[in-house]
């Protein structure tokens, strides 16, 4: 294995010895020249003059990543340096850790555990949340391309409830002005089906353009018994009133039925041979019961783009946004005493906001001012949850484990942001003053209450838990970044960036209500606890080179952060209760490196290597005093080195293009005991392209793509908390995966 990621090493070391680059090579575009101006190109890559640490990755880039991609964000950015992302399945519809997507940046949850909200936007607006269905609601054929911000983030560009690791932003593909008809249909593995098509209008005399897409995805789980379905679509529409303003609005439905897969004790995961297909059962008398393990959820938002032009160097931007998302969540839990249930966790809550900006250019000034607004509701934290037992192979209520209000996070955050260029220096700057506010919990006594709806249960309720419940909490934050860029030349650029990323976590209310007697025994309150809930603050610097010639591409990066009030779950043995606090450092350090090179005109080469170091800076006391000594301990499931390499040869119509992605070992608890071998995953598509005038047929794409190609045994996602010391739970990586698929775009 470590020859292996030498040899993989030696990849990226090779690209540094004078082989030539353009980055649209890495995914087999035409020659492009470039000069300065880098950014514009459609490629593969960072910013050339931008003043933080932002890649994106063209919709041409993603057709590489194939099939797998195409439901997933999160896949389609797994070959970007310090981005640590695992599947548990080829389509990524079962990648959930905790509730939330599982990967991570620099090391960094970018979910920060118990945060009701997604980093992925679309156009800077956060038109999805947590928990429930937000995970794969878009289909990625509609996308031109995903921007990825790592580190400290431009404060006009991190909305949402949490940005502590980053932020993924995602650009929707516009109607096409001519009319168009895509078609994509692939089989796989698994008895894997997916049918996407897309209709574009074409510009109309009215000066309005549209197009409408769906999609449907069927396939069986790899191991036992399940399968997932999801049905997405989406429509976009594009209106020009005059010269000046212009209107956009989007729409996406998805529903999505996932049966999950069965996370393995580390025992098991440690016998990883023995235990790889271990799944849930087909007997219903068990409460491992496959079907007790399920998600269903249904998601809908629509987002307006309203622009008006004041003249030519100022403009004014109004996107107001809704999501709605209902459905829950089935699973099988073991409790404190030993005994299984299964939980039920409904959900039905909504976002609604808007961002509101003025922008303005003034000779080499370009300055932006704005106001965010979001409401979003419960859960998180969880407004209910059912218990039932098993009875004779059916589920029968056993109680209320939550009842609690539907309350409502809220945010306030004025912004503004400027950017000037002087000859070859650019500076940028910005400041956002956050006001937000935290929902109040109030926990109804819910004994004697039967297996109703969530309303009814409400109107049922005689009294409150007050030890249970507490009010709402506001924080206000000032958010600064600060950025620069220098050009040496036309192709050396360097940048330095400051940027101050916030998160928040609601895990402790359902901690506190699952552990709710021993918590009563010794005195402790919720609103004890919530009291010290503070917002996670991270400061975060950067420091980068960027050297991209017409066919030469390096860019290394070094970074350092300081984490405060860093959320954290930990075993206090002396209550005997898990929970988790928001009082913790943290520090992260690393080495960044992405490198390309054109060695021949159909031989194209792409490489990304990281080093990542994110750990806590003190040890744990627990309320007896005893110390958990986890001082400059690695976080849970961060990998400290990451190495990918893509190759992709032009033989004729066919491009061959295998894929490499080298994981080193982990920790699935911060104590480090519990250790998680290094994986080498290797992927391989082979693309054959042609065009068919006759028929107007202006592309015709087939691919063979192979995942997991030599069939590896290793353990993808594990389950758990940083900080945690108790209790991960470990999933299989996905096995061998063949898809087939044909795209025909009219």
């Amino acid at each position: 294995m470590k020859r292996l990621f030498l040899a993989a090493l030696s990849m990226g070391c090779m690209l540094l010895n004078g082989w030539a680059f353009s980055a649209e090579e890495v995914i087999s575009l035409p020659d492009i020249i470039v000069q300065g101006e880098f950014e514009e190109a459609d490629f593969v890559g960072p910013m050339f003059t931008e003043t933080n640490t932002k890649t994106k990755i063209t919709e041409k880039a993603m057709d590489v990543l194939g099939t797998g991609s195409t439901m997933s964000v999160q896949k389609t950015i797994n070959l970007m340096p310090s981005v640590n992302q695992q599947s548990v399945d080829p389509f990524g519809l079962g990648d959930i850790s905790n509730y939330h997507e599982s990967f991570r940046f620099r090391g960094v949850e970018a979910t920060s555990g118990g945060n009701p909200a997604s980093p992925v936007n679309v156009e800077n607006i956060p038109v999805s949340g947590r928990p429930g269905g937000g995970a794969n609601i878009y289909d990625m054929e509609n996308f031109k391309s995903v921007s990825i911000y790592k580190g400290g983030l431009p404060a006009d560009k991190a909305f949402g409830l949490t940005s502590i690791g980053g932020k993924i932003d995602l650009e929707v593909k516009r109607p096409s002005e001519e009319f168009s008809f895509d078609f994509r249909q692939a089989l796989g593995s698994h008895d894997a089906r997916r049918s996407f098509l897309r209709l574009d209008t074409g510009l109309l005399p009215s000066d309005t353009a549209g197009f409408l897409s769906y999609s449907n995805t069927n396939v069986d789980k790899w191991k036992g018994e399940g399968h997932s379905g999801r049905n997405n679509a989406m429509a976009g529409l594009t209106h020009k009133l005059g010269e000046k303003f212009e209107i956009e609005a989007f729409s996406i439905y998805n529903n999505a039925k996932v049966n999950t897969y069965r996370p393995l004790n580390y025992k098991q995961a440690s016998s990883l041979d023995k235990n790889y297909n271990l799944e849930y059962t087909n007997d219903k008398n068990d409460y491992f019961y496959y079907d007790y393990n399920k998600n269903d959820f249904v998601d809908f938002n629509f987002f307006i783009n309203a622009k008006y032009n004041i003249s030519n160097d100022a403009k004014i931007n109004l996107k107001p946004f809704y999501w709605n998302d209902h459905g829950y969540y089935s699973e099988t839990i073991t409790m404190k005493n030993g005994q299984n249930r299964i939980r039920r966790w409904d959900t039905d809550h909504d976002i609604v906001g808007a961002l509101a900006e003025y922008n303005q250019k003034i000779r080499s000034f370009d300055y932006t001012i704005g106001y965010f607004y979001l409401e979003q509701e419960r859960p998180g934290p969880p407004t209910s949850w059912k218990l039932y037992k098993l009875d004779s192979g059916e589920l029968v209520f056993d109680k209320w484990q939550i009842l609690s209000n539907s309350s409502k996070h809220r945010q306030h955050a004025p912004i503004a942001s400027g950017k000037y260029s002087y000859g070859r220096l650019t500076l940028e700057g910005g400041v956002r003053y956050l006001r937000y506010s935290m929902p109040d919990i109030t926990t109804y006594d819910a004994t004697g209450i039967p297996d109703v709806s969530y309303e009814e249960a409400l109107n049922l309720t005689t009294s409150i838990e007050s030890k249970a419940s507490a009010p709402s909490k506001d924080f206000d934050k000032i958010l600064p970044n600060f950025g620069l860029n220098y050009k040496f030349k036309d192709s050396l650029s360097a940048y330095f960036s400051y940027g101050r990323n916030f998160g928040m976590s609601v895990a402790l209310y359902p901690y506190y209500i699952s552990q709710k007697s021993e918590f009563y025994k010794q005195g402790i309150t919720l609103q004890d606890l919530w009291n010290k809930q503070e917002l996670e603050i991270a400061d975060n610097f950067d420091l980068g080179l960027r050297y991209i010639s017409e066919k030469l591409y390096i860019v290394p990066t070094i970074y350092y952060a300081k984490h405060k009030n860093k959320a954290a779950t930990y075993y206090d043995d002396s209550l005997g209760v898990s929970f988790p606090a928001t009082i913790f450092d943290a520090e992260g350090y690393g080495f960044e490196l992405e490198a390309g090179a054109v060695p021949t005109r159909n031989l194209s080469l792409y490489a990304s290597f990281s080093y990542n170091r994110f750990y806590f800076s003190q040890n744990i006391y627990n309320q007896g005093g005893a110390v958990v000594p986890i001082d400059g301990n690695q976080v849970p499931d961060a990998p400290e080195f990451l190495a990918k390499a893509l190759l992709s040869y032009r033989i004729g119509n066919f491009s061959l293009s295998p894929i490499l992605r080298y994981t080193s070992s982990r920790y699935g608890d911060i104590l480090q005991t519990e250790k998680v071998d290094e994986a080498l995953i290797v992927d391989f598509d082979i693309t054959y392209t042609t065009a068919i005038p006759k028929i107007n047929v202006r592309e015709l794409d087939v691919s063979l793509s192979f995942y997991n190609l030599m069939d590896k045994e290793y353990i993808s996602i594990i389950n758990t908390s940083d900080y945690q010391t108790l209790g991960s739970t470990y999933q299989s990586g996905a096995p061998f995966t063949v898809f087939l698929s044909a795209a025909v775009h009219f």
